[in-house]
């Protein structure tokens, strides 16, 4: 589901909107215009949240989703993997706080105070080559596109000469990864 609303708000290179559906359906759309990529945090009803990344038309890739049944959970995972390439620290805080604000709005929740905003490690690699070592650091074990944060792991489309267990799609803890 892609949001269409006018009420946008520009961060620099990127945009960000809120797209109230229903009483109980929302969804938040992060847009980047470096990239082309679009992630959406939409609440479909009480307890169902979905954040999607929709990839640059370019880019050939399919749609990577994940689904939570918990408000914090979802936005957590929404702001760790928006695309910040080539943004200023200033602005990428600016938008986040933004994002927040419109989700406790649509939430109906107290305003946060206090905020905290660390920079998971890897969110910059977002769409990019990446390496996998083993546990110990001491072997490649594969290489491939990072396609999303998850915790404190990623989910990498491996490429087909690295894939194991015939899984494009696999997640690895983010210490065995690194930027190539």
């Amino acid at each position: 589901m892609i949001c269409m609303d006018e009420n946008i708000t520009e961060f620099g290179n990127m945009s960000v909107l809120l797209n109230t559906q229903s009483d109980t359906s929302y969804c938040i759309q992060w847009f980047s215009k470096m990239t082309g990529a679009t992630v959406i945090l939409t609440r479909k009803a009480s307890r169902q949240y979905q954040v999607t990344r929709k990839w640059a038309t370019g880019r050939e890739l399919d749609d990577v989703s994940s689904e939570f049944t918990h408000a914090n959970q979802a936005i957590i995972h929404f702001l760790n993997n928006v695309d910040i390439a080539k943004i200023n620290e200033q602005r990428i805080a600016a938008a986040k706080y933004h994002c927040i604000n419109l989700f406790v709005k649509a939430e109906g929740l107290r305003p946060i105070t206090n905020l905290n905003l660390p920079k998971p490690r890897l969110q910059e690699a977002i769409g990019k080559k990446v390496m996998v070592k083993s546990t110990l650091g001491n072997n490649n074990i594969a290489t491939g596109l990072l396609l999303q944060l998850v915790g404190n792991q990623v989910e990498i489309q491996v490429n087909p000469d690295d894939s194991y267990d015939d899984q494009p799609r696999q997640k690895f803890y983010t210490k065995q990864v690194s930027i190539c």
